[in-house]
């Protein structure tokens, strides 16, 4: 039943917008009837659907679900799906708006006012009962988030308007009015169709009725060919390499990104900003540990370097793989060489013998949801160790220990522990990042990661670095080096920075544009009126998160609004009460005001949200010292070191203190012990030698 309510969903509907059809596929399947019945069959095709008995996957039957925080029972009534909650002492009852997502699970968006839709927290497990699912479940634990908390379900964080809704409809806006705080949210889809990849599906509609051509939008197809491997030789494309057109196009839903315009359509590394490899979004490996979906793994990768596409191995339509098991990875690696037990050490037709088994482990997200690496990894026991990511092996093999599998592995390939990993990149000195900085046979996510993570040093001693990769063929390293030049004093960085405001991609004009902003200097209005125009826009899209007020404070601030910006930051923290970046901030205009005590108000209640946050326990200590209030104010400073044991500037700070009020003893006992750990820390050693 549910797959024939797919179907009618899917093809049934000819969606209207201002009076004009859009390219929907029922405008599309006169002329591509396979691809329409393929994408029929696809996740896609009902990613968001209104809540109907087709579309709906949960018992609403009277089933209960109850935890020792929340009580709920699903209803359908007169047609509607109806949603009946306790909680504490407060019962409500919800009316269920759309469906979101299928398969494993499926979630429930409802309205709760201003224009947003929220994604209740009980999700439906669509697995087959043997599978464990057709049950009820809860996505948080019980007692984490409780009403009011930003991520409770109906809090910003689980608002479907800013989070989610790009990626599950077609042609969205999310038309968010930032005076009101609310949104006015439209699509001309809603479910994830034609347009959603090929942008011009329309206009190439028409042409066709008219008898004339025209492209569908940017060329998505793969092009060549590949030779299999044959020994050593890595596979081989055979003709020209292809754009990452396509890529860029899937990526702009399968990764974890910023929006940068409210318009549909787009890409990465123009219209959306891909998240860089930091911790705790990766792994120092690389590896995966946070949500951020697949394009920032598969960018680190051989096979994204060599120029390897998402329909070489996925169906597009379907969204399935084109060849199930091992066939898919042997369309390219030969398997005589590779899918045998000299290569694999496991019995053939086994779990261990299947190629994702070690190159592409899975992660579980929501709680059912497996998702698989897509960076190719060669499995490194040892890396994995050093990272604290998941050891591969140790997926199977849950009664061995680490130990085992790097001797196990280490014993199949010996000179396979080299510190050449991403891993080992990081903890390189300044010289050799440089060089690897340089090296453009290096993923660029991975340059354009390092970068920012020696964004300061990089800006105050080698600015000719940075201008270099500023004019690097790759988007995402041009828009990583302006954004570093934040960290430069405005005379130095000025010209540079506004070399990045003429870019192609949207992503770099705005990275220069915000470091201006950051430096305290905006550029010319009226010569680089666009761009304003065009950070204006995306900061008020963004500024419904903390993140985004945070953003528009800063430049509020860069135009000395400041009582606008204290307003904007006021809102960020009303929404999120932790949300340390609006806290800081807000701190400094306090203190720029002399208004001392309003700003240890205002971290004591950003901490009751966020405890134990190390910068902010250090900025009330470095205030209480202001404020005279000597004993709390060491007290602070010491809990933020003891936080904090690699960051050496919170404990400097916490021996000059000690110092300044003669407790010197304790200053050479906290500035030693930072020498053993920094013994190279020019200032470290001159406080010594002071003391």
């Amino acid at each position: 039943m549910m797959k024939r309510g797919w179907r009618l969903l899917a093809i049934g509907l000819l969606v209207l917008t201002g009076g004009t059809a859009v390219a929907d596929p029922s405008v599309c399947v006169d002329c591509h009837e396979g691809e329409v019945a393929e994408w029929s069959r696809s996740q896609h095709a009902v990613a968001m659907a209104e809540a109907s008995p087709e579309a709906v996957a949960g018992d609403f039957s009277g089933a209960r679900y109850q935890d020792s925080e929340l009580a709920v029972q699903f209803l359908e009534k007169d047609g509607q799906f109806v949603i009946h909650t306790r909680e504490g002492d407060e019962k409500r009852q919800w009316t269920v708006r759309y469906t979101f997502g299928v398969y494993p699970l499926q979630q429930y968006l409802i309205d709760i006012g201003d224009g947003r839709l929220q994604a209740f927290n009980i999700a439906w497990d669509t697995r087959s009962k043997s599978d464990g699912g057709q049950r009820w479940f809860r996505l948080d634990e019980p007692g984490q988030n409780r009403p009011g908390d930003a991520m409770h379900w109906t809090g910003i964080y689980q608002n479907w308007n800013n989070q989610c809704a790009d990626c599950h409809s077609t042609g969205l806006e999310r038309n968010y009015d930032p005076v009101e705080d609310r949104y006015h949210t439209e699509w001309q889809h809603v479910a994830v169709s034609c347009t959603a990849c090929h942008d011009a599906a329309l206009d190439h509609a028409s042409a066709q009725q008219s008898g004339d051509s025209l492209a569908a939008g940017v060329q998505l197809a793969a092009v060549g060919a590949w030779l299999v491997s044959e020994g050593k030789q890595p596979p081989r494309l055979k003709g020209a390499k292809p754009g990452s057109k396509q890529v860029a196009t899937c990526g702009q839903c399968h990764s974890l990104r910023t929006s940068l315009t409210d318009s549909a359509g787009g890409q990465v590394h123009d219209q959306f900003s891909l998240s860089r490899l930091d911790q705790p979004l990766y792994y120092s490996d690389g590896r995966v540990r946070e949500e951020v979906f697949v394009l920032g793994s598969f960018e680190q990768s051989k096979m994204f370097q060599a120029g390897v596409v998402c329909s070489d191995c996925h169906n597009p339509h379907t969204g399935k793989l084109k060849i199930e098991g091992n066939g898919v990875c042997a369309q390219c690696h030969n398997a005589g060489d590779y899918d045998t037990p000299d290569h694999h050490h496991h019995p053939r037709n086994s779990e261990g013998a299947q190629c994702v088994s070690c190159h592409m482990p899975e992660a579980t997200f929501m709680g059912i949801d497996d998702r698989r690496e897509h960076s190719f990894m060669v499995p490194r026991p040892d890396v994995s160790k050093a990272s604290g990511s998941p050891d591969v092996c140790l997926a199977c093999h849950t009664d061995r220990d680490r130990a085992w599998s790097m001797d196990t592995v280490g014993s199949w390939y010996p000179d396979l522990y080299q510190p050449d990993t991403w891993h080992h990149v990081q903890q390189r000195n300044l010289a050799e990042v440089l060089a690897y900085l340089a090296d453009e046979g290096e993923p660029a996510i991975r340059r354009a990661t390092l970068l920012e993570q020696h964004g300061d040093a990089l800006v105050a001693r080698h600015m000719s670095v940075v201008a270099r990769l500023a004019q690097s063929d790759h988007a995402v390293i041009r828009e990583s080096a302006y954004r570093v030049l934040r960290h430069g004093e405005t005379g130095r960085v000025r010209s540079l920075a506004e070399q990045g405001l003429a870019d192609d991609s949207l992503a770099v004009r705005l990275a220069a544009f915000e470091s201006m902003v950051w430096s305290g200097s905006l550029p010319d209005s009226e010569r680089w009126a666009g761009v304003k125009r065009e950070y204006e826009y995306y900061v008020d899209m963004q500024s419904d998160l903390p993140a985004g007020s945070v953003l528009k404070a800063r430049y509020l601030m860069a135009g000395d609004y400041v009582y606008k910006a204290e307003q904007q930051l006021k809102r960020a923290l009303a929404k999120d009460r932790g949300y340390v970046p609006a806290a800081i901030l807000l701190t400094d205009i306090l203190r720029s005001g002399d208004r001392n005590l309003e700003a240890v108000r205002a971290i004591d209640q950003t901490l009751e949200h966020s405890p134990d946050e190390p910068q902010l326990i250090h900025l009330r200590g470095l205030i209480r010292i202001r404020l005279q209030d000597y004993a709390a104010a060491l007290a602070d400073l010491e809990r933020a070191y003891e936080l904090t044991p690699g960051q050496w500037l919170f404990g400097y700070r916490y021996a000059v203190a000690l110092f300044q009020l003669d407790q010197k003893d304790r200053a050479r006992q906290v500035t030693q012990a930072l020498l053993q750990r920094y013994p190279d820390n020019a200032q470290l050693r001159a406080l010594m030698n002071h003391l």
